[in-house]
């Protein structure tokens, strides 16, 4: 994660994409979780365009 996700708040992801890295904005899954920068997390669910639905990975 490049940006802090919290509750109501968008953060931002970068995913690896094909041979490269893209950059998602990103939800928490639960919406009232904060997710702190430099989490890793797994992405649960797309939520159109670039947007993806993610949860911390343990």
């Amino acid at each position: 994660m490049t940006a802090a996700i919290r509750p109501d708040h968008l953060g931002e992801v970068v995913i690896e994409v094909r041979a490269g890295t893209e950059r998602f904005l990103a939800r928490a899954a639960d919406g009232a979780t904060t997710i702190p920068k430099h989490t890793q997390v797994l992405v649960t669910g797309s939520l159109g365009g670039r947007t993806v639905e993610v949860t911390p990975w343990k």
